[in-house]
């Protein structure tokens, strides 16, 4: 009862000082509307960035292995790798070491030209081998796919991005048409289902595939590769099969301890996770920013507190006339601090929705509502009213009441 008490007069005591309550609740709405904001444009930014990552590498349960001691700057490409992944290495692989669902082998190169008569455009050439477009969740929008016998026959087909389509054919079928890459002339087999911008902003469907046969045999004459993908059978626990290939790779390359590896192993979810953590570590500062502003919006809560109890202090002192003790003077402060700041936390949170929601969309990302920071800045904002409410409670509550009735 004394609870449901302090809080009708902490209501009253707002009514009847608007303009005082607007102030003290003021600076926690502007620092949990950034929170929130914050928290939403973050959240959207996190997400999207995995979005857009997932649908550059297509899938998330494969272990990519690339040339090289360490990993190479940027995707690997047949001009900025060493020559000591062989495909050799990919069958001895698929034979040799369990916990694989599929090995796909590919041989790439950038900034190719595609040309179809007197049209040109630059294209990312990748030569794969059959199982790569569906391991990579790459879908075939009309025509076929690249199959085994294409790469056993060593075919000079292709399978084309939207970009590419565009680029050549605007207005035509290209299915059945002949590009040349490098003087080498490919029949267009297929075109992909568009996959939008990577999580740099550039297209990903500028793209060719041709068996990874050809792209070694015919088009760049070169005996090694710049990836080999491992499909996992258990995803969550990549570590044995690392290790597996590893100790292969380490035994067929002659490398004894302490000897470096000539290849190197990764995963195209620890990388986008990457990726994410850098957007997420601004939001981390920004957010760090958001609590010092609702920290100071407490400061003012107690500054005008303050003052509010001498102003008060005639009110206090007929309280305890009637017989309100020091404890229910200090609980009537306490829980007017806290109603103060709980309804500027839910204005605050009402704006950063609405601010976060309409950041979100003019960046073209979807809203991403994160209900546990909802939850967390409320209880912030009340945490911070009871923490900055204590000095003026305690003012208010060890007020003299013959000197509060005298003034």
């Amino acid at each position: 009862m004394k609870r449901l008490a302090a809080l009708s007069l902490a209501n009253r005591s707002m009514l009847r000082n608007p303009l005082r309550t607007v102030f003290m609740m003021l600076g926690v709405t502007v620092g949990i509307a950034a929170l929130i904001a914050m928290s939403t444009v973050g959240e959207s930014t996190r997400q999207e960035t995995m979005r857009q990552f997932k649908n550059m590498v297509g899938t998330y349960d494969v272990i990519n292995i690339e040339p090289g001691a360490s990993a190479t700057r940027g995707m690997p490409s047949l001009t900025t790798v060493p020559p000591t992944l062989k495909f050799a290495d990919s069958k001895a692989l698929t034979e040799q070491v369990d916990g694989i669902v599929a090995v796909a082998e590919v041989q790439n190169a950038f900034d190719l030209d595609a040309k179809y008569r007197d049209k040109s455009t630059a294209v990312a050439l990748y030569g794969i081998s059959a199982n790569w477009l569906e391991m990579h969740s790459y879908f075939i929008d009309f025509g076929s796919v690249l199959t085994d016998e294409d790469v056993a026959t060593v075919a000079r087909v292709a399978v084309i991005g939207p970009d590419v389509r565009d680029a050549l054919f605007p207005g035509e079928d290209p299915l059945g048409k002949q590009i040349r890459i490098g003087n080498v002339p490919f029949q267009v087999k297929g075109v992909l289902v568009t996959r939008g911008a990577g999580p740099g902003g550039s297209s990903l469907d500028s793209i060719v595939f041709i068996p990874v046969s050809t792209a070694s045999k015919r088009l760049f004459n070169r005996d090694y590769l710049t990836t080999i993908t491992v499909q996992l059978a258990d995803p969550l626990n990549p570590e044995p099969v690392a290790d597996a290939i590893t100790a292969v790779l380490r035994e067929r390359h002659g490398i004894v301890p302490p000897g470096e590896d000539d290849f190197s192993l990764g995963s195209p979810l620890a990388a986008a996770e990457q990726v994410a953590d850098v957007d997420s570590t601004l939001t981390r500062v920004l957010t760090g920013v958001s609590i010092i502003a609702t920290v100071i919006g407490g400061t003012v809560i107690m500054s005008l507190m303050l003052i509010a109890v001498s102003e008060r202090r005639r009110e206090i002192g007929v309280r305890r006339a009637v017989g309100a003790t020091r404890n229910d003077i200090m609980l009537q402060f306490l829980v007017e601090a806290a109603a103060v700041a709980f309804l500027g936390g839910l204005v605050g949170v009402l704006l950063g929705l609405g601010g976060g929601v309409l950041a979100t969309v003019q960046q073209n990302m979807p809203p991403a509502l994160h209900w546990s920071s909802i939850v967390w800045a409320v209880a912030l904002s009340v945490g911070v009213g009871l923490l900055f409410g204590l000095q003026p409670a305690w003012k208010a509550a060890n007020t003299d009441p013959i000197e509060a009735l005298r003034g």
